[in-house]
C-alpha cells in the first residue's frame, strides 16, 4: 500500500471532498496524512511536506503552490488535482492527475461525433456576457487573449453587433470602472435573479472561459468562448480571442439568425464534462482504479505518451 498526502482545507466547499477522498484512500489500506496547504486556512495540520507517493491537491494552480509542488515532483510523487465541478457545480467535483479546467489531461481530444443539425436559432435580442473573477487562475492561467474583465469588455463594447447585457459573478461585484464602462457604453447590468433565468432571454452567451457556459449549452444557448475552457471545441461553441473582426462576423451571424454550432457537437461536450464530473458517493467505487493506474504508471513514459484518462469515463454513472 502506498503513502498517500491529501490536502486539507477549511472552506466549507473544500472540506467535504477532500475528507471524503481521505478517508476513501485509508479504507483501502493506504497510509493517508493530511497537509495544512498554503490556502488551507485554520486546519490542525502540519504544513511539513514529508515523502509520499501520491498527493491529493485541492486546485494547485494558485502561484502560492508553485514550491509544493516543485518539491513533491523533485520526490517523484504522483499528483492528483481537485476542484469543484461544473453543472452543476454544488456537491459535484473534477479530479484529474494534470490539472483542472482546461489544464486537464482530457480535454484537448478531439470530438469525434458527426456534426448533422445546426443549433437553432433563439429569439432573444442581446449577448449576455458572464464576468469571471480577475483573480482566479481561469483568467489568470487560461486567458490569453484578455488580462482582466475591463479588457473583455472594452473588446465587446467595440466590436458586438448585438446590444450587451453584462451578469456579474455571484461572488465578486463589478469594479466601479466596470460598471462606468458598461453605462458609459449603453449597456445594462444583468438584474436576473438567476443563471437560468438570465439565459432564457439572451441571443448567445459571452464569457472567457467560466463554468456558466456549461448550463448555457446544456439550454442550447450559442457560447462564445475567449479562453481556454473545457468546452472549447469548434462545432460546440465559437472559438474567439481579441481579432475584432471574428466578434463583428459571429455577433452579425448571430443577430441575422444564422448558425455555426451542433448539436452533435454540443452534445458530446456535454457528455465529457458529465463523464468527468464526480459526485461525493461515487468516490468508493470510481476511486480504486484511479488510484492503481497511476500509482503504478511510469511518470517519464506516461509524459512522453500523453496522458489518457479512461477511468472517469468508464465509471461515470
Amino acid at each position: 500500500m502506498s503513502n498517500i498526502l491529501i490536502e486539507a482545507r477549511c472552506d466549507p466547499n473544500c472540506r467535504p471532498i477532500l475528507d471524503a477522498l481521505a478517508t476513501a484512500c485509508g479504507n483501502l489500506g493506504h497510509e493517508v496524512w493530511r497537509w495544512r496547504g498554503p490556502l488551507s486556512g485554520r486546519v490542525s495540520y502540519s504544513r511539513r511536506l514529508g515523502h509520499c507517493d501520491l498527493a491529493i491537491l485541492f486546485n494547485g494552480a494558485h502561484h502560492s503552490y508553485k514550491k509544493s509542488l516543485s518539491q513533491l515532483r523533485r520526490r517523484g510523487a504522483k499528483l492528483l488535482f481537485v476542484e469543484l465541478g461544473w453543472h452543476p457545480q454544488l456537491g459535484t467535483f473534477q479530479l484529474d492527475p494534470q490539472g483542472i479546467n482546461a489544464a486537464a489531461s482530457w480535454v484537448d481530444q478531439p470530438l469525434v461525433a458527426t456534426a448533422c443539425r445546426k443549433l437553432p436559432t433563439r429569439p432573444g435580442a442581446d449577448l449576455l456576457v458572464i464576468l469571471q473573477h480577475d483573480r482566479d487562475t481561469q483568467i489568470t492561467d487560461h486567458s490569453p487573449w484578455f488580462a482582466d474583465m475591463v479588457e473583455f469588455i472594452s473588446h465587446l463594447c467595440q466590436h458586438s453587433q448585438l446590444p450587451l447585457r453584462v451578469r456579474a459573478h455571484p461572488r465578486h461585484p463589478p469594479s466601479d470602472r466596470l460598471i462606468r464602462l458598461i453605462e458609459d457604453r449603453g449597456f445594462q447590468l444583468d438584474s436576473c435573479q438567476s443563471l437560468s433565468q438570465a439565459l432564457q432571454q439572451c441571443r448567445a452567451v459571452a464569457c472567457i472561459n467560466s463554468s456558466a457556459a456549461v448550463e448555457a449549452l446544456a439550454a442550447r444557448v450559442p457560447v462564445m468562448c475567449y479562453g481556454r475552457a473545457i468546452y472549447r471545441h469548434a462545432g460546440a461553441v465559437y472559438c474567439l480571442d481579441d481579432r475584432g473582426d471574428c466578434t463583428r462576423r459571429v455577433t452579425a451571424a448571430i443577430a441575422a439568425g444564422e448558425s455555426e454550432l451542433y448539436l452533435e457537437s454540443i452534445d458530446e461536450v456535454l457528455r465529457r464534462i458529465a463523464g468527468q464530473q464526480w459526485r461525493l458517493e461515487q468516490i468508493p467505487a470510481r476511486l480504486p482504479p484511479v488510484l492503481t493506474a497511476l500509482l503504478k504508471a511510469d511518470p517519464a513514459s506516461a509524459a512522453h505518451r500523453g496522458w489518457r484518462w479512461p477511468f472517469v469515463l468508464r465509471n461515470a454513472g
